[in-house]
């Protein structure tokens, strides 16, 4: 159990970088558009796999985004996370899932056992029976995979809801992440996402939580940077990996290069940017 397999990684590479896969097929470049959507996607993303394993931690497949294609786009979802693993990179399938009891554990064995992914984002918003199951199918796996749960998102509006009580609702989840987290190694096998957007939200949820692995969105479109992300470390200056989506998948769109090599420059720069601010995991 755990998120061993994320840690390690992290530990090999000496990168904290996660990259997210957002394929959004009118973004391609020109020599894919002729292709069929799943096709395309299949091909796009493979090519950025390839590109960026020097540099990355782990990649994170937006799940939706392959969904939206149908049949067609979970196979091409399913043999993503096949030659992430083959590639020695693990997989957190950004699912968000956020249902309870017997749903809940047919979507985490749907993405846990049946796609092979190592981990999945969860919304505990339903409590701890949201939870549960992804966690206990993780812990039946035993392969160093484990669970994200949203506590303090990156996107603008979640004030509305995650600050809008007393205590504030991301100092709640962030609780319930740590009541039903159990220690292996360095950290919980119930990590936490929390945004790069909110830095002394962040910090506090840091306190709440100085044992769990956070996965962070809001780096580099959205406009967090490698400053944002150190109030997030632990008292170890690590615990944190922080992903990166459209600024690299779409590096190409700012130069004239191939957009495996533009992705890959992109994942570098990343990769040096957080390692010279002392972010690692």
């Amino acid at each position: 159990m755990g998120l061993r397999a994320l840690a390690q990684a992290a530990r090999r590479k000496e990168s904290p970088l996660v990259v997210g896969l957002d394929p959004a097929p009118l973004r391609f470049p020109g020599e894919l558009r002729d292709l069929a959507e799943a096709q395309a996607t299949l091909e796009f993303c493979l090519g950025i796999l390839e590109a960026v394993e020097p540099y990355a931690a782990a990649v994170k497949p937006q799940v939706a985004f392959f969904e939206r294609l149908g049949p067609e786009g979970m196979k091409v979802y399913a043999a993503l996370v096949s030659a992430a693993r083959d590639l020695g990179l693990p997989v957190i399938s950004d699912a968000k899932r956020g249902d309870i009891g017997p749903v809940a554990a047919a979507y985490a064995e749907a993405h846990l056992r049946l796609y092979g992914a190592t981990c999945v984002t969860v919304n505990p918003y339903m409590g701890s029976d949201a939870v549960l199951p992804f966690l206990e199918e993780a812990r039946r796996r035993d392969a160093g995979g484990g669970v994200f749960a949203l506590v303090a998102t990156s996107n603008p509006s979640s004030g509305e809801i995650q600050q809008a009580t007393d205590p504030p609702l991301h100092e709640v989840a962030a609780r319930l992440v740590a009541n039903l987290g159990q220690r292996d190694g360095d950290y919980l096998d119930c990590g936490a996402v929390v945004g790069a957007t909110r830095p002394s939200i962040g910090r506090r949820v840091r306190e709440l939580l100085p044992d769990a692995l956070f996965l962070t969105p809001g780096y580099g479109a959205q406009g967090g940077g490698a400053p944002e992300v150190v109030p997030l470390l632990d008292a170890r200056g690590a615990g944190v990996l922080v992903n990166s989506s459209r600024a690299i998948l779409y590096a190409h769109e700012k130069t004239s290069t191939d957009y495996r090599h533009a992705a890959s420059e992109a994942a570098r720069q990343a990769r040096d940017d957080l390692r010279h601010a002392g972010v690692r995991c």
